[in-house]
């Protein structure tokens, strides 16, 4: 495979001025006992020889796993990149740089004791963080500051670790993580993400059951889809996630226990209590609006925004944060956005990072060189970031990178900008028109009559399955077309740099009172190729208003909400603004855009139902408002 063009040149000078000053660490494992009597397996690596030195630690919180007990022969074959390819690099460069290392097993999880009435309970978990934290602090290895990071959920973790207002939690990065659970991952555009909760708690329940090899099963499966023309039509069957899940099962031979644990009773005494975990998935399927509580929750009147990130960002102000995602990362890279312009405009020292990567960043899906291994070193990332907050004095006298870094697509190039939009940005505005066009002037009157197909959906290439894999190709390909229909631009008579979040202001009437309108921005070049952008999605019921600024780009207002709903009767005509996905793409001259709209994407979404949909959509005033840089 040939290397991506993701490479920050920066990564190399600053690690040749910080050489690394110990080789390897030493890993021990023992339980803390909590404020409540529930006992949390942690690991502590420490650089190996660092003597009487006092050394920044990095905090991880993991619901999967803190550790693996691997198989005694497959011990010599499988290292810390292997089993945990997004922490084992920074595990081994940060600890050879004189930090400490603590991986913690999430109350509930793992060899950890406890139950989940919910993710991040702030009760548990979130204050279990603050505990830990003490903990820390008070060993003699510690000099009394502590970072944290981490993927994904363990990246939320590391947000509500800094939500805790503990004086030693200087600096955190959470990165491919949701800012706000109901609208990043749970119910984008009020949609219910019904493929992605229940394939992740059924996951979840495997860990619980000890047999992680069910969901790495999974993701290897789903790394199939692109990797070999044909093979995962052929593999990916039950059959062979049957097969696959107890051979690795048998290999990784579930979570390791503490060291005192010889035997695993303990283990097995912790795991015996993860078995009343309460399943998201069953709680998300009774939810329509942000404010809904399922009623099986196990805490009375709790919604999404109970253990959502975004409810609580006024308390991170003293905090160090590095956002970071990808622009093929399912909705992370809106939450990344969303959080450093949250924690903007409250003063806090927020930093902002997204490249053309899936979930996890160890693919590079840039269009124009896509499904290329990331050559980005996000460990050196780290560790430039930590440095800078955790060290007694700095280890290298270089300027700080920019507040906000993003990666151009198409030209393959690193930007830097102190505010995101960046500065200077426009808007270009392209009209529906006759011939389904999108068009650069507006119609006076025009209808587009379409029976919409319910029955097609956008494939398992997909940037909402790399929450599952990340080594997933998310390029669209498999996307079903039949019962859509698409606008497409004349030429472009010079490049444009989208960067932003386009805004789909949609004007129609439907047959059904309830449907979903889904979404998808295509590049389309002078060989007729098309590479998907974006996309976004939205649930009629939700009322949504454009807002257009003077000094920033037009966005959508949702607020999700029950007191919000729209109530349409069938055939009334309504506005609807869609807000889809950030990117940051250059469009080359000669190139056209092409945005496609449906009606499901049964793939991934719970479809409203109810009959046939039939749309009107209404020429004038239904257009695609684009963010472009440094143009007007």
């Amino acid at each position: 495979m040939r290397p991506s063009r993701d490479a920050d040149p920066s990564h190399e000078r600053y690690l040749s001025a910080r050489p690394a000053r110990y080789g390897g660490f030493e890993r021990r494992s023992q339980y803390l006992t909590m404020r409540d009597g529930v006992r949390i397996a942690i690991d502590v690596c420490l650089p190996r020889g660092h003597g009487s030195k006092r050394l920044p630690t990095i905090l991880r919180q993991t619901r999967y796993f803190r550790r693996f007990l691997v198989h005694p022969a497959l011990r010599s074959l499988l290292g810390e990149s292997t089993l945990d390819p997004m922490n084992g690099p920074m595990r081994t460069l940060l600890t050879s740089r004189g930090y400490a290392w603590v991986d913690v097993d999430a109350r509930g999880s793992g060899a950890s004791f406890g139950e989940r009435p919910c993710p991040w309970y702030l009760e548990g978990e979130v204050a279990d963080g603050r505990e830990i934290v003490e903990w820390i602090t008070r060993q003699p290895w510690s000099n009394g500051r502590v970072g944290s990071t981490g993927v994904s959920y363990d990246g939320t973790t590391a947000e509500f670790l800094a939500t805790t207002g503990h004086p030693a939690i200087r600096a955190v990065a959470p990165r491919f993580s949701l800012f706000d659970v109901y609208a990043d991952v749970a119910f984008p555009g009020g949609l219910h993400h019904s493929y992605f909760t229940a394939a992740w708690e059924k996951a979840n329940a495997a860990l619980d059951r000890n047999v992680p090899g069910e969901m790495i099963a999974l993701i290897y499966l789903l790394r199939a889809h692109g990797a070999v023309p044909g093979l995962a039509r052929a593999i990916d069957k039950p059959a062979t996630h049957a097969l696959l899940s107890r051979v690795l099962t048998l290999g990784l031979g579930g979570v390791a226990p503490v060291d005192s644990d010889r035997r695993g009773r303990e283990l097995r005494a912790a795991l015996s209590s993860h078995h009343e975990n309460y399943s998201v998935h069953d709680g998300a399927v009774h939810v329509t609006y942000r404010d809904d509580s399922p009623p099986n929750s196990p805490i009375p009147g709790q919604t999404s925004d109970y253990f959502s990130p975004h409810r609580y960002v006024e308390r991170m102000k003293g905090v160090a944060v590095l956002s970071y995602g990808g622009w093929f990362d399912a909705g992370y890279a809106g939450s990344a956005v969303k959080r450093h312009c949250a924690l903007t405009e409250l003063g806090a020292d927020s930093n902002l990072l997204v490249g053309p990567w899936v979930h996890g960043g160890q693919l590079d899906l840039d269009p124009d060189a896509p499904g290329r291994r990331a050559c980005f070193d996000h460990a050196v990332e780290l560790l430039r970031f930590f440095d800078q907050h955790l060290l007694d004095e700095p280890a290298v006298p270089m300027e700080a990178p920019a507040r906000v870094r993003y990666y151009l697509m198409g030209e393959g190039q690193w930007c830097e900008t102190h505010s995101w939009p960046p500065p200077g940005c426009g808007e270009v505005e392209l009209y529906f028109s006759e011939g389904r066009r999108l068009a650069p002037a507006p119609v006076r009157a025009g209808v587009d009559t379409l029976d919409v197909a319910l029955d097609v959906g956008s494939g398992k290439r997909s940037r909402w399955r790399t929450l599952l894999c990340p080594f997933l190709q998310a390029d669209g390909q498999g996307r079903s077309h039949t019962g859509t229909v698409s606008y497409q631009s004349d030429e472009l008579a010079r490049e444009l740099d989208l960067t932003g979040q386009p805004v789909l202001v949609l004007e129609l009437a439907a047959s059904l009172s309830d449907f979903a309108i889904i979404a998808y921005l295509e590049d389309v070049t002078t060989a007729g190729e098309t590479r998907l952008l974006t996309e976004g999605e939205l649930r009629s019921v939700h009322q949504s208003r454009l807002c257009s600024g003077t000094s920033t780009p037009s966005h959508a207002r949702v607020s999700f909400l029950r007191a919000d709903a729209l109530r349409l009767a069938p055939g009334q005509k309504a506005t609807h603004v869609l807000e889809m996905l950030p990117l940051a793409m250059r469009i080359r001259r000669g190139h056209r855009l092409r945005l496609t709209l449906a009606g499901a994407d049964v793939d991934h979404f719970t479809t409203p139902t109810g009959g046939p949909l039939r749309w009107e959509i209404e020429l004038a005033g239904s257009r695609l408002l684009l963010p472009v840089a440094g143009r007007a």
